[in-house]
């Protein structure tokens, strides 16, 4: 027993899972709602576009290339110890970007953010599983881990609009701090620490995994800005080149890979994640753009733009709940592909979208945008794991969130460099782009039959499991 353990004498599960809960919603919020300050930081700070980019990108892209090595850490010092070490860190980079004085400044604390919420989200799953191991305790624990999941996304958009409108943009980091210490307090005093094993750390292969994804990301948000063709985004683009050469090397010769060839040797599982990665692409891309769109081409407020796209929200948190019922009937493929066809057809009506364009086409755009959301977020987890080898569906599930989290980083990257001149050509041009990687995701998510081994009952953990 360790000392942690004799501190804590008796576990109370229910609040534990509070706690972890509560840093699972500020987590997800810091996903939206800096969306919708994006513009009034970009002002504030007298930023370009491409730096307030990065406001976001910062954030995500070290939640992105740390999950898997925060996943392994959590194995070897125990989740508990590693999800308050995240928390911690989580909130006191949250106190650097509300105190930050430059654009500078702020995308160092976001990216740091970043870095404690990749220590908090893969052990949040193994303290869920560790505070209710009974098996219908354990899917009513993910039902409201979904629902927290659900309302932080729409109180995103719409708290962010109406924080930034009166008290400011600052306040929105200063909030997490009161939350932040709320959940360690209920999760360190309520919760012992989980078991821990020995496992191999791929060192080089995480350092040449987050070198690789941060030159991407760079090469992606520069070009909007210089093109293609200038200096920083070629060496951009050289980087990333030798940094995955060097990866692929380094995985063959490592006794424990970061990804293991049987998992990234198998094509199903591979087009899973393709679809995984246009998904947040669309998404994430789609949700900055229009909040820029709403704000400089359409003069809404911070909190109208909050309130504009609310359909999407409302839908993302209501839609798991129907969604999950085909799944844990089977059909997952079926699901799939309609989330994807969602997409597509909603980005096209939105890029419809001009200066005095009436409300109702932005609002069925971003309802279907909703589908899409609520329908293939359960239904690419599903695939996932139905997908996997059954020695392998632990990481092949942190793949899944990684892929989605690299998606996001290159569709805010990617899509808001095209609206850095003109933002109604950008947003259309866009759009465009992603209605057509959405049709191209239905047909991939098409190919992806599932295995003669899985049934109802394996799809409908999976979809607990989102």
């Amino acid at each position: 027993m360790t000392r942690q353990d004799e501190a804590v004498s008796t576990e109370r599960p229910g609040a534990a899972y509070a706690g972890v809960l509560f840093g699972v919603f500020v987590i997800v919020l810091d996903t939206t709602i800096v969306n919708v300050a994006a513009p009034r930081i970009q002002a504030d700070l007298l930023a370009t576009v491409d730096t307030a980019q990065w406001v976001v990108n910062g954030y995500n892209l070290a939640f992105a290339a740390l999950l898997l090595s925060a996943g392994a850490m959590a194995d070897r010092l125990g989740g508990r110890k590693v999800f308050l070490g995240g928390l911690a860190l989580f909130a006191l980079a949250s106190l650097a970007c509300g105190l930050s004085p430059s654009a500078a400044a702020l995308v160092s604390a976001r990216a740091v953010q970043g870095v404690g919420a990749a220590c908090m989200l893969p052990t949040a799953l193994s303290l869920a599983a560790h505070l209710h191991p009974e098996p219908k305790a354990r899917a009513r624990a993910f039902g409201r881990w979904a629902a927290v999941a659900g309302a932080a996304t729409v109180l995103g958009p719409l708290a962010g609009g109406v924080l930034v409108d009166t008290l400011g943009w600052r306040v929105i980091f200063f909030l997490n701090l009161p939350v932040a210490a709320f959940a360690g307090y209920l999760l360190a005093c309520n919760a012992k620490e989980t078991g821990t094993r020995a496992r191999s750390f791929d060192v080089a292969g995480q350092v040449l995994g987050v070198v690789a994804l941060a030159a991407v990301a760079i090469a992606l948000t520069e070009a909007g800005q210089r093109g293609w063709g200038s200096a920083p985004v070629v060496t951009a683009l050289v980087v990333a080149a030798l940094a995955t050469a060097a990866l692929v090397v380094v995985e063959r010769r490592v006794r424990a890979p970061m990804l293991p060839p049987g998992l990234a040797g198998h094509p199903p599982f591979r087009r899973v994640s393709a679809v995984g990665f246009v998904l947040s692409v669309g998404i994430y891309g789609q949700m900055f753009v229009l909040s820029l769109y709403f704000q400089h081409a359409r003069g809404y407020s911070a909190w109208a733009t909050g309130f504009a796209l609310l359909p999407f929200a409302v839908l993302s948190m209501i839609g798991p709940v129907v969604a999950g019922r085909f799944i844990a009937h089977g059909a997952v493929r079926g699901t799939l592909v309609a989330g994807q066809l969602a997409g597509a057809v909603g980005s096209a009506l939105l890029a419809m979208l001009g200066a005095h364009t009436g409300y109702w086409l932005a609002a069925i755009g971003l309802v279907l945008l909703g589908v899409c959301q609520s329908a293939s977020q359960p239904a690419v987890a599903a695939a996932t794991l139905q997908q996997a080898p059954a020695e392998h569906t632990g990481i092949a599930s942190g793949v899944m969130t990684a892929a989605r989290q690299v998606g996001s980083v290159c569709g805010v990257a990617l899509l808001g460099g095209l609206l850095d001149g003109d933002v109604l050509s950008g947003l259309r041009t866009a759009l465009l782009i992603v209605a057509v990687l959405f049709a191209l995701a239905a047909g991939l998510a098409w190919t992806v039959r599932p295995p003669r081994s899985a049934g109802p009952s394996r799809c409908a953990n999976a979809s607990a499991a989102t």
